[in-house]
């Protein structure tokens, strides 16, 4: 079944209750509106011309109807199929317009709300849930390290935060200190499986785990 926007159509874009016509509702890609509007009324016989109407789009395609007589909707389908154009069942019902209206209103008074319990809640917990993943980090950290540098633990650890512009910069002053950890680090990105080391992205000479901490920004932002 097709989902049409309430807001885009009306009763005035269907033909309702006629014996002979009926107006269905055709998906067709963005690449294809010229196609479609230069030639729907020819994909098969007794389809009305000029009663093509473009009812919503959604960036990659868009919902189009079309009018013809009911004795043709099944050659109209396959022939528009065989042109990557989908027929999508769909009946003009005012009745369940409404209650879509409705759903919508009440939908939206249910998220308003919600929106201030959860961000209490949120705001709670944030804190514990980040400490917790902060851990999981060290945890890997200390693992990956013992896995490929050895025991006893005599590595060091340290939390860098540069900005974005910087972080060339400081990749290459990490590579000049530790490039003699790793010799094979320091001769290029691809370096296959290494036997007891986790990989997660680029091999450094040095045991290396990104946290994300975007959301942050995005939260000041909001």
């Amino acid at each position: 079944k097709a989902v049409v926007s309430t807001q885009s159509t009306g009763e005035e874009d269907f033909v309702v209750s006629s014996e002979y016509l009926i107006t269905v509702v055709v998906v067709v890609p963005k690449m294809s509106y010229k196609e479609w509007e230069g030639s729907y009324w020819k994909l098969a016989d007794f389809v009305v011309p000029g009663s093509s109407k473009k009812i919503v789009e959604d960036g990659e395609q868009a919902l189009y109807t079309v009018t013809m007589f009911r004795k043709t909707l099944d050659a109209f389908k396959n022939n528009a199929r065989e042109r990557k154009f989908v027929v999508r069942d769909f009946t003009y019902s005012k009745e369940k317009i409404e209650q879509s209206k409705k759903e919508v209103t009440n939908l939206q008074k249910a998220k308003v709300k919600a929106y201030v319990p959860l961000i209490r809640w949120l705001k709670g917990n944030f804190s514990e849930a980040f400490v917790n993943w902060v851990h999981v980090k060290a945890l890997r950290l200390f693992t990956e390290s013992v896995l490929r540098y050895g025991l006893p633990a005599t590595f060091m650890t340290a939390v860098l935060e540069p900005n974005k512009k910087s972080e060339k910069k400081l990749r290459e002053k990490l590579y000049s200190m530790y490039g003699n950890l790793d010799k094979s680090a320091v001769e290029g990105p691809e370096m296959g499986d290494i036997p007891g080391v986790y990989m997660t992205g680029d091999y450094h000479p040095y045991v290396y785990f990104d946290i994300n901490t975007s959301f942050v920004e995005s939260a000041r932002e909001f």
